[in-house]
């Protein structure tokens, strides 16, 4: 941790990640895997059952959430939780919906979260760090198959592009899923692009005296979704404080899908204040949709590859393993260039099969043992049991 809070501006690509990346550097490793761990949050309290009335919420309140996902409560302090909705038809993968009458919205779903380190945290991280956690899709891919990959001006984001001779084109599912509001949801009466937007700029003013670096952060969509947002956020200089100070903005995105067109690439890699690094791992088809030439991707890459870890099943024609976030982190820890496996940061092995059955049975893990205690099920003073899946906050 000293040394990735002394190096954490050449971590956070200052200098693009030059000399870190071919043989992968121990101490980015590590800092893709803090990352990659605060993006798997945003899946661990989503409450994905339909039978809840609280399907589509966050299980754990902001005080809680990052003790209750096994995380260190003490380096970062969450501030806000953000959702999202959709003008478009989209597939149901998108946006889980409950059967029950009395659920708590239909229309929108916890997105991700804001959190920003405290001052404990500050002394290990190096700086005031804020993190933008934006969560993917729970039923992994099978959305693929109903999405429109149809591109559209992204004119909230890029409005009055003075430097570009037309508006950057951009993916319309998640386009719309940044940018919609329903005026009849109490969670989306703005979207989630202004309800981030308003709290980063509120953070940066309140810590616009100290060194500051904000870092956004996803899986799949929400790799797309956190791609998007940093581009946003330093396009339309809401990085920049009172002061005048313009501090650095960094995406650090697991198997993302491409956003937008060739004016996309162009406008992200004007932005001096901005570095994307996308971690892709071999196998996963994810990072190659839209597999259209209209598509152009950002930033600089990673490749890992898991098909070279001897601690994971081989399972040919799945689609899910090779795309799982705790495999992509696995892969982060032990993946070599010459196409070599070797852990360097040793990463717990039991959470690999966190969400899925991908690790060998000899290591005698269950698969996807992450799991509420008897699925959010209560037992009551008389007796009774009573479905009781969300801690009490205020939405």
């Amino acid at each position: 941790m000293a040394n990735m809070a002394e190096k954490w501006e050449e971590l956070s690509g200052k200098n693009n990640w030059d000399g870190l990346l071919e043989p992968l550097d121990v101490d980015l490793r590590r800092y893709l895997i803090q990352y990659g761990e605060l993006a798997h949050v945003t899946y661990d309290t989503f409450i994905s059952d339909p039978i809840s009335k609280n399907v589509g919420a966050s299980r754990y309140s902001m005080e809680n959430l990052l003790a209750r996902c096994g995380l260190d409560p003490l380096k970062y302090k969450v501030t806000k939780y953000f959702y999202a909705t959709s003008s478009i038809l989209l597939p149901r993968d998108f946006h889980v919906k409950s059967s029950s009458c009395d659920s708590w919205w239909k229309k929108s779903n916890f997105m991700g979260y804001i959190a920003v380190a405290t001052d404990e945290g500050k002394v290990s991280l190096g700086r005031r760090d804020i993190v933008i956690a934006w969560r993917g899709t729970i039923q992994t891919l099978e959305w693929w198959e109903d999405c429109k990959f149809l591109l559209i001006p992204g004119i909230e984001v890029f409005l009055g592009a003075s430097a570009l001779h037309s508006t950057p084109l951009l993916h319309h599912g998640f386009y719309s899923m940044y940018t919609s509001k329903d005026s009849q949801s109490k969670f989306n009466k703005t979207s989630a692009r202004h309800q981030v937007i308003e709290e980063v700029k509120r953070l940066v003013e309140e810590y616009k005296d100290e060194e500051v670096s904000i870092t956004v952060t996803g899986h799949s969509l929400g790799a797309s979704l956190a791609t998007l947002n940093a581009a946003d956020i330093a396009y339309n200089e809401i990085n920049k404080s009172s002061t005048g100070k313009e501090f650095p903005v960094t995406a650090f995105v697991f198997a993302s899908p491409k956003v937008g067109d060739y004016l996309f690439q162009n406008a992200v890699s004007q932005l001096k204040h901005l570095h994307i690094l996308r971690i892709r791992n071999e196998p996963d088809i994810v990072p190659k949709l839209p597999n259209l030439d209209v598509y152009f991707e950002v930033g600089k890459e990673i490749i890992i590859d898991t098909t070279k870890s001897p601690y994971l099943k081989l399972n040919p024609g799945d689609l899910h393993t090779p795309h799982n976030l705790e495999g992509y982190l696995h892969g982060i820890d032990g993946t070599q260039g010459s196409g070599d496996f070797k852990l360097e940061v040793h990463r717990d092995l039991a959470l690999v099969n966190r969400v899925w059955d991908i690790l060998k049975d000899e290591y005698h893990v269950p698969g996807a043992w992450w799991i509420e205690k008897n699925k959010g099920m209560v037992q009551q003073k008389d007796g009774t049991w009573l479905l009781m899946d969300r801690e009490d906050y205020d939405f």
